[in-house]
């Protein structure tokens, strides 16, 4: 599942597909294990505190970890079920769209943010 989250001035697409050990994830998403194996969502927490968002990332160490969903994926930081866990696939802000040129009013556009290294 992908889902988006504005922080800060800037536009965050998560998704919780194809997490790989090494992969920087964070727990936001709030739910329970049922009896059958399955998970059910109840909400997303994107409270710093509870999940390190965006500056504090969990770091997949395991996907296979324990015998119960609850403790389906093991991190450096602990355990939940995978459906908990969404790393960041993009990252955006806003920018004034060079190609509206007027005076009095600007238009803004999302741009893509790429962590320059050298």
């Amino acid at each position: 599942m992908k889902i988006e989250k504005h922080h800060k001035g800037i536009r965050y697409t998560l998704s919780n597909e194809n997490l790989c050990v090494g992969d920087e994830v964070f727990s936001i998403a709030r739910g329970r294990c049922l009896d059958d194996g399955s998970w059910i969502l109840h909400d997303f927490d994107f409270r710093d505190y509870m999940c390190g968002f965006p500056n504090e990332p969990h770091i997949i160490e395991n996907l296979k970890y324990g015998k119960s969903k609850s403790e389906e994926v093991n991190t450096n930081k602990g355990y939940s079920p995978r459906e908990c866990y969404y790393k960041i696939i993009k990252r955006e802000e806003q920018v004034p769209d060079p190609l509206f040129k007027s005076s009095i009013f600007k238009s803004w556009i999302w741009v893509e943010i790429t962590d320059k290294t050298d």
